[in-house]
C-alpha cells in the first residue's frame, strides 16, 4: 500500500500525509521492525512508565509482532514511523527532526502507533547505549520519559497518545539522556526555534567554547525536578558524562524555558525552587512570548484560556493576574559554565 492511500484512508492532514510520504520513501532498516509482545510488551511499559489508564488502552489494542490484528494503512504508519527511527539514529548533535503528534485522531491506533514504534526500538536503545558506555540505570531513566509525555498527552486532551512524539523520537536518535536530576541533550551553540545566543563578536569576548558551533548541553527540567540538591548532582555530572559518552566537552549548559522568565523572582520570591534555579543562570536574548508554555504546563491546557483557569494555587494566580494586568510571560534562554 503506498503512502498516498495510506493517508486518504486514514485521513490525515496534509502536513501529516508529506511527513509519512517522506518517511515511507526511507531505506528499509537492517533491523526489521518487530513489536515485542507478551512478558516483553509489559517490561516496555514498564520502562516508559505508563500510567494505569494509559497502559490499559494501549494494551487493549497493541498489535501482533509484525502488525496483526491492525489494518493495514495503521500498520503502514507504524512502519514508517519505524524507518525514520532508524534514519535518524545518530544524526548530528544539533539536528532537529518533526514528527506528527496525531493526538486529534479518532482512531486510538493512529494515536498510539509511534508509541509502538518506540517500544519496537527499545532494543536498539540500549544497544546505542551500550556501544557509548552509558550506564543502562541512565538509559532505564531516559526512557521513563515517554509515559510523562503519554501521561502530559491525557491531561492537555483528555485521551491516550503522544502529543509531544517529536520530543520522545529525539530520545530514539541519542539527543536525550536523563542524568540525575536534569535531561541533557547535546548540542551545539546558536539560535535555533526558541533558542537565543550571542551574536559572534559578543561571544568571542566571553571566552573559549561560546562562539556558535561550539558543543553545548541543553538542559531540560523533568517534571517537577527542581530540587536544588538534585539539580546541583546533576549539573556536576553533566560535562564529565558528555566527555565520557557523547564525544564532545561542552564548556557551557544553556536552558530553554518559561521557568526562566525573571517575571517569577518578584512574583515567588526567596525559597522558590524556580527562582533558586533561575538565579544559576546568564539570560542571552530577548525572549520570545511564553503564554502557550506556561498554560501547558502550569494548567495543562492546550491553549491560551485565561477566563477558564484555575486559580487554587500561587503560581496559576500569578499568571492570571498578569495576563489580566495586561503583561505576559516569557520562554527565556539563560547560560552557565559547567564545571569539571
Amino acid at each position: 500500500m503506498n503512502a498516498d492511500m495510506v493517508a486518504d484512508r486514514l485521513g490525515l492532514a496534509e502536513e501529516d500525509r508529506r511527513w509519512l510520504i517522506a518517511a515511507r520513501g526511507l531505506p528499509a532498516p537492517l533491523e526489521p521492525l518487530r513489536v515485542p509482545q507478551g512478558a516483553d510488551a509489559e517490561r516496555v511499559w514498564d520502562e516508559f512508565g505508563l500510567a494505569p489508564q494509559d497502559r490499559a488502552e494501549v494494551a487493549a489494542v497493541w498489535p501482533g509482532p509484525v502488525g496483526e490484528g491492525w489494518p493495514a494503512e495503521a500498520w503502514s504508519l507504524v512502519e514508517g514511523m519505524y524507518r525514520r527511527l532508524a534514519a535518524d539514529a545518530g544524526l548530528p548533535a544539533g539536528t532537529w527532526v518533526d514528527w506528527p503528534s496525531l493526538v486529534a485522531y479518532g482512531d486510538v491506533r493512529v494515536r498510539v502507533a509511534s508509541l509502538v514504534a518506540f517500544a519496537a526500538r527499545v532494543p536498539a536503545q540500549y544497544a546505542a547505549h551500550g556501544a557509548l558506555g552509558v550506564d543502562p540505570a541512565v538509559t532505564r531513566a531516559t526512557l521513563a520519559d515517554v509515559g510523562v509525555q503519554v501521561g502530559r498527552s491525557r491531561r492537555l486532551f483528555g485521551r491516550v497518545g503522544v502529543e509531544t512524539a517529536s520530543w520522545v523520537a529525539a530520545q530514539f536518535r541519542g539527543r536525550l539522556f536523563w542524568v540525575g536530576g536534569l535531561q541533557l541533550e547535546p548540542g551545539v551553540l546558536g539560535p535555533q526555534g526558541g533558542v537565543e545566543w550571542y551574536p559572534r563578536e559578543e561571544a568571542a569576548r566571553l571566552g573559549p567554547g561560546l562562539a556558535a558551533g561550539d558543543p553545548v548541553l541543553r538542559l531540560h527540567i523533568p517534571t517537577g525536578g527542581l530540587d536544588p540538591v538534585s539539580v546541583s548532582d546533576a549539573l556536576g555530572r553533566a560535562r564529565p558524562f558528555a566527555r565520557a559518552h557523547l564525544g564532545m566537552d561542552p564548556v557551557v549548559a544553556t536552558c530553554t524555558s518559561w521557568l526562566l522568565d525573571p517575571v517569577w523572582d518578584g512574583v515567588l520570591g526567596e525559597g522558590s525552587n524556580i527562582v533558586g534555579f533561575q538565579r544559576r543562570f546568564t539570560l542571552v536574548g530577548e525572549g520570545v512570548p511564553g503564554e502557550s508554555d506556561v498554560f501547558r504546563f502550569v494548567f495543562g491546557m492546550p491553549e491560551v484560556d485565561v477566563a477558564g483557569a484555575p486559580r487554587g494555587t500561587r503560581l496559576e494566580r500569578a499568571v492570571v493576574e498578569r495576563l489580566e494586568a495586561g503583561g505576559g510571560w516569557q520562554v527565556r534562554t539563560g547560560w552557565l559554565r559547567l564545571e569539571g
